[in-house]
């Protein structure tokens, strides 16, 4: 339990955030997301996951947040809060730098990132605890795919695509190398 302490603490805070800003200050931080391509809007990059819009917004983010970020915490609380810095900053850097004219705010960038980042490790260290949790988040979390789509309304698809390209990334930097899908085999190992 103690390793899913930095995912309780970054879901409480956006929480936190939501009612201090909804209910004592009237939504007056709710302009503080990612405006792409201007110099207000780049405090969004690492605001706008704290920020949402409504009280539904920030229960839709709440669980997949809880659940996603709770497999990687998992297995090293480290892994998450390096997942999660990374994916704030590089996910939010393209919005920043791609996405249409609008004020995008909201965590589900970060669940695209931590959807992706599972997937991507499967993906790029095969191993099998990797592709059981990607089958188990795919089965879950698979129509999260639908978020990608540019045309739906209200909604910062390019935030979902940032995400899901960022947790691809982080998936593929952090991963060791696979020599064998390379051509490479790996020297046999010296026993002492």
């Amino acid at each position: 339990m103690k390793k899913m302490y930095p995912v309780f603490g970054f879901v409480g805070l956006c929480w936190l955030v939501f009612l201090v800003n909804n209910l004592l200050l009237n939504g007056q931080f709710s302009h503080l997301g990612i405006v792409p391509r201007t110099v207000s809007g780049l405090s969004g990059v690492v605001l706008a996951p704290l920020l949402h819009a409504s009280f539904r917004h920030l229960l839709a983010n709440t669980v997949p947040l809880l659940l996603l970020g709770g497999l990687i915490a998992f297995r090293s609380p480290a892994t998450y809060v390096s997942i999660t810095v990374a994916g704030t900053l590089i996910s939010g850097a393209l919005i920043w730098l791609l996405a249409r004219p609008g004020c995008h705010l909201g965590a589900s960038g970060l669940v695209f990132c931590y959807f992706g980042y599972v997937l991507g490790q499967a993906w790029f260290s095969r191993t099998f605890v990797n592709i059981l949790l990607a089958l188990v988040c795919g089965f879950i979390y698979g129509g999260l795919i639908w978020g990608l789509s540019p045309f739906q309304t209200g909604v910062s698809w390019e935030a979902h695509v940032a995400g899901l390209v960022t947790g691809v990334l982080l998936a593929r930097i952090g991963s060791p190398r696979q020599e064998l899908s390379a051509g490479k085999v790996p020297p046999p190992p010296v026993n002492k």
